[in-house]
């Protein structure tokens, strides 16, 4: 659905989910699937303990890859301060992507540590701002795919210039919300709405069968 959304995931470019809702967890574990799914290397910057190996192994089986073909190729940082985050994206993506030719970047949980409330506002801003410019350096430069997440949408209106930060550096912003018909998808940009129902990740859709390539490999018979 964000494929026929966006038009897909742009390279050079920065797409913003800002999500109301834990689905963007379960999307991150797709994004990361398809991409090795294509032959990729992922980067996965963790800045709040939001990946899920056991959620990734299972979407892989789905789609008949073992744990083993997908795991080893979505190479893990995490951070547990915005000082370790920081030195994370200034000093060490850029290389980690060169040196394993990534072609997707997943910065999950992104704005998380920069909104502690033990560091001061203006230093938080500061490296949240040379850290987001050097994001959409890489974006651009390396012509990798760059998904920021920001996991609660109230959450960045305690620093309202982290938030400005943020959008200004995203090329493309999406936001997910609760709705009690499912997900609602907004992109702000475009004027769209959609309303999304999540299924269970070994639930077929009619989307998997919308493609030349069947997405699930066990349909290729």
């Amino acid at each position: 659905m964000l494929d026929r959304l966006l038009g897909g995931f742009e390279a050079g470019k920065v797409t913003l989910i800002d999500s109301g809702s834990d689905y963007v967890f379960h999307l991150t574990s797709l994004l990361c699937v398809r991409a090795v799914m294509e032959g990729a290397e992922v980067v996965f910057v963790d800045g709040g303990n939001s990946i899920d190996p056991h959620g990734i192994a299972g979407i892989a089986r789905r789609v008949g890859l073992a744990r083993l073909e997908v795991l080893p190729r979505i190479h893990v940082a995490r951070a547990f301060t915005c000082h370790q985050i920081a030195t994370i994206l200034l000093e060490q993506l850029d290389e980690k992507v060169r040196d394993i030719d990534a072609q997707l970047v997943v910065l999950s949980c992104l704005t998380g540590l920069f909104l502690d409330e033990d560091v001061q506002l203006s230093e938080a801003h500061q490296l949240f701002l040379r850290s987001a410019r050097e994001i959409k350096r890489i974006a651009e430069d390396r012509g990798v795919v760059m998904v920021a997440t920001n996991a609660g949408l109230a959450k960045l209106y305690r620093r309202k210039s982290i938030r400005r930060v943020l959008y200004e550096t995203a090329h493309r912003v999406v936001r997910f919300q609760h709705h009690r018909g499912g997900l609602k998808i907004v992109v702000p940009d475009l004027g769209v709405e959609e309303t999304f129902r999540p299924v269970p990740a070994n639930q077929a859709t009619l989307e998997d069968f919308a493609y030349p390539a069947p997405r699930i490999r066990d349909l290729q018979q």
